[in-house]
């Protein structure tokens, strides 16, 4: 066998896997990859950026993240955010409870999630970790009172979801609050035309089914009469409902209310809800419900029925208030105006900014020396549901700016920055 046939054998038993000697031997296509799946639309398809000064101390501006445009006299259900004034910076809330007409309200914490981490979301509605938002979770503004607690639905009567997971059931804990008709009186006791009751919270489902949320039920003594329980249950699941508990009835908002609820929101007749004199005081919680650390212990609350913690609301021995001042009345909060961390005269955390209350912590901060400045914090974000009840919008506060950087009394820009899921 000459050398150049040997030559060409050898190279095809080298290649035989290949291709077949004295044919095609051209390499075998590559398979085609799978298309990769189509990622989600994003619900949110509109951008919005809202720059302006900010007003005299008091006075408030309001957004509308659909029109992009600021509403006059922040009316009606149209707008979405407002901010007021305190003067050296300001407090952010939504067109809901309180604040507005609207059916607004705020998710969270606010600052559950950075605005990197709301940024990847591709619908209001939907958090791509956990799941389906309850309505329930995005939250009116609301007065601050005896009734706020601080929990994540910052209720002092509710716990939320106790078992984890898909529980979205809100549990009373059956606390006993205090309700005096004189918030000026260190009477502890009903004398007179001042009435001091002992109420408790005692369930929040009803309607004709007996499962519809917003249906809060109370029962409550006076505490001149204490072996006399009364009771009711109100239908709070769209708007608030005034009850007097002098004479247990409902009552129209101008009538001589004591306490109101809208879903598991709750307000006295006193301080920035009304002008009743009605305060209030925690005299006690049931054994059982709250570990050392202020835990809720699921399987109480699951467990617990009204029958078995009756001897807590007629108790003799509860906390009562040292004096007139602890009385405590309404003021007013939103999800979005969280309370300040840090201590003085370090800097001190706002969420949406930082304050630095003197010139060394400023410049510590790498800012001018200059004392009572405020940095925007352009990572905190949060979502809220604009007024119109259908809509939302993920938002940051992105920057603050001085007309004088050394001048922490000059006139302030700032710049909130939207992306929008449309209202229906």
């Amino acid at each position: 066998m000459d050398a150049r046939r040997l030559s060409l054998l050898t190279a095809c038993a080298a290649t035989v896997f290949l291709s077949a000697c004295g044919g095609d031997s051209s390499p075998a296509p590559a398979p085609t990859p799978p298309a990769p799946a189509p990622t989600p639309a994003s619900a949110f398809t509109q951008s919005a950026t809202w720059t302006f000064a900010l007003p005299a101390p008091g006075d408030s501006l309001c957004y509308d993240v659909d029109a992009k445009a600021e509403v006059p006299g922040c009316g009606g259900t149209a707008w979405d955010l407002k901010v007021t004034s305190t003067g050296a910076a300001a407090t952010l809330w939504t067109n809901s409870g309180t604040s507005g007409s609207g059916d607004g309200g705020a998710f969270g914490g606010p600052f559950d999630h950075t605005w990197t981490e709301l940024s990847a979301w591709q619908d209001g509605t939907t958090d791509p970790v956990n799941g389906a938002i309850p309505a329930t979770l995005f939250f009116p503004d609301a007065a601050s009172g005896v009734f706020t607690g601080t929990n994540d639905i910052q209720s002092a009567a509710f716990e939320y979801g106790v078992g984890g997971g898909a529980d979205h059931l809100l549990y009373p804990n059956y606390r006993v609050f205090l309700v005096t008709t004189d918030d000026t009186s260190a009477a502890t006791t009903s004398a007179g035309d001042v009435h001091v009751f002992q109420l408790q919270v005692t369930g929040y489902y009803g309607g004709a089914g007996g499962t519809a949320s917003g249906h809060p039920s109370i029962r409550w003594v006076d505490s001149a009469a204490p072996a006399t329980v009364r009771t009711a249950t109100l239908d709070a699941s769209t708007d608030w409902v005034y009850f007097d508990l002098v004479n247990g009835a409902e009552v129209a908002p101008d009538g001589a209310w004591q306490i109101a609820f809208n879903r598991y929101n709750v307000k006295l007749n006193g301080g920035a809800s009304g002008g009743g004199g009605v305060g209030g005081f925690v005299g006690g919680t049931p054994a059982g419900f709250y570990d050392a650390d202020g835990r809720p212990i699921a399987a109480r609350f699951q467990s617990a029925t009204p029958a078995d913690t009756l001897a807590e609301l007629t108790a003799s021995g509860l906390a009562r208030p040292a004096s007139a001042a602890d009385w405590v009345t309404d003021g007013t909060s939103s999800s979005l105006d969280p309370a300040y961390t840090g201590t003085y005269p370090g800097a001190l955390d706002y969420g949406w900014y930082t304050y630095y209350p003197t010139a060394e912590a400023a410049s510590a901060a790498g800012l001018p020396a200059v004392a009572h400045l405020v940095k925007a914090d352009d990572a905190k974000a949060s979502l809220l549901r604009t007024g119109e009840g259908t809509g939302y919008a993920r938002f940051h506060l992105n920057g603050i700016a001085y007309a004088d950087p050394a001048d922490a009394s000059s006139r302030q820009t700032w710049t909130v920055q939207f992306d929008v899921q449309p209202s229906k």
